[in-house]
This record gives C-alpha cells, sequence and structure tokens, in this order.
C-alpha cells in the first residue's frame, strides 16, 4: 500500500507541474496559481472545520511554529512563482527534475547544522552535482534558447526556495503545527500574497474563462490528492518509502513534456537528467 500511496503521490504531483505550466502559459502564472491554490485552500479549510482536533493541535501551537511555519510559506511560495514561470517559459522535460534538486539545498543546510548524513546521502548529492550542470547545457542557438536559459535560471531559483522552506518547515514548523495545519498556513500565505500582487493589477484580479476553469480545477485537486497520499503514506509507517517515491514527479512531470508536448533533448541532457534524478532518490533515502 505505501508503494501505492507513494507513487500515486508522484503521479498528482507530477500532473500538477505540467497541468500548471499549461495554465501559466494560457492565464498567467500569477492569476492561474491564484486559483488553483484558492481550490487547494477551500479543500483544506473544510477538513479543519470537520475535524476538531487539527483545531486543537492549531490553537496549542507555540508561536515560534507559526512564524516557522510562515517563513517556509514565503519560501515555497517564491518557489511555485519561480517554478510556474519556468515551465510557461521552458520544456517541463528539463524544468521538473532541475527543480527537484532541491534535495540538494535541504542536505546542505541539514550538514551546516550539524546533522550527520548518511553515504548514499552524500553520493546522492555528489550525483545531483553532475547531473546539474548537463540538464542545463543546450548545444542549439536557436531564437528559443533566450527563455529556455531564463526558465533554468528560474528552475534553479525554484529548487533553491524549495530548499529552503521544505528545511524550515520539515526541521522547525511542523513539529509544532503538525501536517494539516501547516499545509493550511502554506495555502493562505500563497493566497494573500497573490492577491496582493494581483490588486495591483485589478485586470488580472478577474475569475478565469469557463474554458479553462476545469483545467484550474484539475490543478488545485491533484495538488490536494499529492499532500493527501502522501499523508495517508506516512500512516502506514512506511515513511522513507512514500517520500523517495514521490520525488519521482519530476520523472513524470519530464515524461509528459516528451510525449504530450514533443518536447526533444540533447544525450547529455537526458543523462543530466537521469543522474540528477538518481540524486534525488539517493539524497531522500539516506535522508
Amino acid at each position: 500500500m505505501a508503494i501505492l500511496l507513494g507513487l500515486a503521490a508522484a503521479l498528482c504531483w507530477g500532473g500538477t507541474d505540467f497541468l500548471g505550466g499549461a495554465a501559466a502559459r494560457a492565464l498567467g502564472v500569477r492569476q492561474s496559481l491564484f486559483f488553483s491554490q484558492a481550490i487547494g485552500f477551500a479543500g483544506l479549510s473544510l477538513l479543519v472545520l470537520v475535524l476538531p482536533g487539527i483545531r486543537g493541535q492549531m490553537a496549542s501551537a507555540p508561536p515560534e511554529a507559526w512564524l516557522w511555519g510562515l517563513a517556509a510559506a514565503l519560501c515555497n511560495f517564491l518557489g511555485m512563482l519561480a517554478l510556474l514561470s519556468a515551465l510557461a517559459r521552458g520544456k517541463a522535460a528539463l524544468v521538473a527534475p532541475l527543480t527537484a534538486t532541491y534535495g540538494v539545498i535541504t542536505t546542505l543546510l541539514s550538514l551546516a547544522t550539524g546533522e550527520i548524513l548518511g553515504w548514499w546521502a552524500l553520493a546522492g548529492l555528489a550525483l545531483c552535482f553532475i547531473g546539474v550542470p548537463c540538464t542545463v547545457y543546450a548545444p542549439d542557438d536557436d531564437s528559443a534558447s533566450a527563455g529556455s536559459r531564463t526558465s533554468l535560471r528560474l528552475a534553479l531559483a525554484a529548487a533553491l526556495f524549495f530548499g529552503i522552506g521544505f528545511w524550515l518547515q520539515g526541521h522547525l514548523a511542523l513539529p509544532g503545527l503538525g501536517t494539516t495545519a501547516t499545509l493550511w498556513l502554506l495555502y493562505a500565505t500563497n493566497l494573500i500574497c497573490l492577491a496582493g500582487m494581483l490588486a495591483v493589477r485589478p485586470a488580472e484580479f478577474q475569475p478565469p474563462p469557463s474554458s479553462l476553469w476545469l483545467l484550474i480545477t484539475a490543478i488545485g485537486l491533484l495538488s490536494l490528492c499529492g499532500f493527501g497520499t502522501l499523508a495517508l503514506g506516512a500512516l502506514t509507517g512506511a515513511v522513507a518509502v512514500v517520500t523517495v517515491l514521490s520525488t519521482l514527479s519530476g520523472a513524470v512531470t519530464a515524461a509528459l513534456g516528451v510525449v504530450l508536448r514533443g518536447e526533444r533533448l540533447s544525450a547529455l541532457q537526458w543523462f543530466g537528467i537521469a543522474t540528477a534524478l538518481l540524486g534525488v532518490l539517493l539524497l531522500r533515502i539516506g535522508g
């Protein structure tokens, strides 16, 4: 069961990233992100309302847990903005695996704060350092190369923000807030920040056209299902198995980009993707 739930989380998040890129291209990054996050926030808020135990944990959480949770949420918000901007400009087959290397940042922060890591994690770190430069290499000099370079820089920025955010979340926020409350704070922060950004340009603060509501709803539900299946998998006791398998979401997004969008990569870039994803898996196993 843990294996199935881990794979389900990878499929959900891989689909979320791929569809999120399509929505960002059609609607704009901020507008598509706002409405898809609103759907997830509504689902989580409903869960908080019907489960008094979650409300009790939120009420009793220490103030510092809320502060660290807010800091983690802001980092994750910046990461999502960078990721969707990268997916809107570049190839999903490159952007998703690069973003998945946020584990490198989390691992480096863990090392800097005195955590002792095993050989598997260190090997994964080394593979990521080898793979990432290979994925960035693009031999073609066509007119799209400037946009591709921008998307790769945004993907690396997303990995940086996600790495810091997940480290803050896992080490400082989750112990005091719990999983559901931390996710609720993440969605609430995203909505507040996006509402502020959209309010500056009221023309963007409009509901999507009817033709895009199905896409936006699918993104919001897939993201929420990804978190839900990961949480259910953790309840089985096989936390490591579920977490490792969920990191295959980058491979799912890359595969969707190749199959559905016909994206083409060089042999060196394929090598870099495979090496980076293997490194991510080793980081999860070793961590």
